[in-house]
């Protein structure tokens, strides 16, 4: 594991510090997969995240922190100890670290921000009057052994909004989208597929989402009540659901792979009529070591996103079936 350059997990830190909340969603709506493709981040991804959501004071009459190396040291310690936390630590798909680390006198922010290095763009995915395109090729483990290997999906996000701390102080986890298209090659010459829809069932554990919290819920009114609201909806995230959900196969125009590189253009514009404005996010599956999992993972905003001085101001990948 390397220690990567995106810039994302040092945002998120000081944007919480500033903001005096703890979750994987930022104030600004975006959650950590959005954020990381803002400032350049391609490869799948996911965050670790210490916060909490109120911020001590002088009134408080709490102790300062002690040297800031042992809390990093204590903090880590307490991700090993968690056990979704260390197997994002320990997962052997990750390249790559993506540190981001906030303090003052008593309070402590830190991410880690974990990323794999799969896929190299010559032409990051891209919407352009109602079409995908993307190409690029593999590096490290990455391989196509079969066309079968090359697998594309396409998950939505409604346009972000700004949140409240009593709406972030809601959260413990995140999702990765919605699916809402599988992309499949054209077929062979003289067939034709039969089937035009992905009908999965499902079964997990639903992230509570800040959207569904009244923006004007109260935050925490002291540390000790940021914790409980923290554990309430790790508790409620916990709560095994099962649900069904059928997405539209989308046919691609070109679907070309010749080694390690690959090249694909689709016409999306019904999708984009369907869902209108919001984060569309394309995960590009292959194989690595044996293994079918997601190598890439990168969002598109449309419109796109606001840029000031800084992005943020004021992410279970779903197997694609086939279906010849």
């Amino acid at each position: 594991l390397e220690l990567g350059t995106n810039t994302a997990a040092q945002l998120h830190a000081e944007s919480a510090l500033a903001n005096c909340f703890g979750s994987h969603w930022g104030i600004d709506g975006l959650k950590p997969y959005m954020r990381y493709s803002l400032v350049g981040g391609y490869q799948t991804n996911s965050e670790n995240f210490y916060g909490t959501d109120y911020c001590i004071t002088d009134i408080d009459d709490l102790p300062g922190l002690p040297d800031i190396e042992d809390v990093i040291r204590d903090r880590m310690a307490g991700w090993l100890e968690s056990p979704e936390h260390r197997l994002n630590i320990l997962d052997p798909f990750h390249k790559k670290v993506n540190i981001g680390l906030a303090w003052d006198q008593y309070n402590f922010i830190a991410a880690q921000h974990f990323e794999g290095d799969y896929v190299h763009f010559d032409r990051l995915p891209t919407i352009k009057n109602g079409g995908l395109t993307l190409a690029g090729k593999l590096k490290n483990e990455a391989r196509f052994q079969t066309k079968e290997d090359f697998q594309v999906q396409i998950y939505y996000d409604q346009p972000p909004r700004t949140l409240t701390r009593g709406q972030l102080s809601r959260t413990y986890c995140y999702d990765t989208g919605q699916p809402i298209a599988g992309l499949r090659p054209p077929p062979d010459p003289g067939s034709f597929y039969t089937e035009h829809e992905v009908t999965q069932n499902l079964s997990g554990a639903p992230c509570p989402d800040p959207y569904d919290i009244n923006p004007a819920t109260e935050p925490p009114k002291s540390n000790q009540e940021a914790i409980t609201l923290w554990e309430q909806a790790r508790d409620l995230s916990r709560t095994t659901v099962e649900w069904e959900i059928t997405y539209p196969w989308i046919t691609a125009e070109n679907w070309s792979i010749t080694g390690n590189r690959f090249n694909l253009s689709a016409n999306i514009n019904n999708l984009l009529h369907q869902h209108g404005d919001g984060i569309y996010t394309v995960l590009i599956w292959g194989v690595i070591n044996g293994e079918n999992t997601p190598i890439s993972q990168y969002s598109i905003f449309i419109p796109p996103h606001r840029c000031a001085t800084s992005p943020f101001e004021k992410p279970f990948p779903l197997p694609l079936l086939g279906g010849d």
